[in-house]
């Protein structure tokens, strides 16, 4: 734990949800904000050194960049500021990683993070994608792909809706979310 406060940027997918769980669960986050990896290649989204990113492409003026994918380390190679491990299944096992792993979770689901792990390589049965069950369902709700932010009679925004995932994903039992 630390006494700074960053705002969290990251995506508003399943690895950007479990990212942000597991960063807030960590006592590093104060405010949360979500960007689309083309906000940040073209500079659009403004990102200063208050901000940590997960699963977005880096941006140098970041505190801090997690990210898994191998393109990052071709794009910008190392920075002190970029955590990067291109063998890691997820953004999201990175973070965990990073700070300790599980004696630094006890209270973050090992099933939420090998769930996590298993959509974000897309390393389904054929049975998991024709009934998805417990974290792999959450994953397919969450993912921007599925296009349910398009459906305009929601009682709370996408955002607002996220930022609870975030809170919810930390402490809940998969079936109470």
């Amino acid at each position: 734990m630390t006494d700074e406060k960053y705002r969290l940027v990251t995506r508003t997918d399943f690895d950007g949800i479990v990212s942000g769980s597991l960063l807030v669960e960590h006592g590093l986050i104060s405010e949360i904000a979500f960007a689309h990896p083309r906000e940040i290649q073209h500079s659009t989204f403004d990102i200063t050194g208050a901000d940590i990113l997960a699963n977005l492409p880096y941006a140098a003026p970041a505190h801090l960049c997690f990210d898994h994918h191998v393109s990052e380390s071709y794009r910008v190679g190392k920075h002190d500021n970029l955590i990067l491990d291109v063998g890691s299944p997820s953004t999201a096992r990175v973070i965990y990683n990073h700070y300790g792993g599980a004696a630094s979770f006890p209270d973050i689901s090992l099933d939420m993070m090998n769930a996590v792990d298993k959509a974000d390589s897309a390393d389904f049965t054929i049975e998991e994608i024709l009934t998805p069950t417990g974290w792999i369902l959450l994953n397919f709700v969450l993912d921007p792909r599925t296009g349910l932010e398009y459906f305009k009679d929601f009682a709370v925004s996408r955002d607002a809706f996220m930022i609870d995932m975030i809170a919810f994903c930390r402490r809940n039992p998969v079936e109470e979310i």
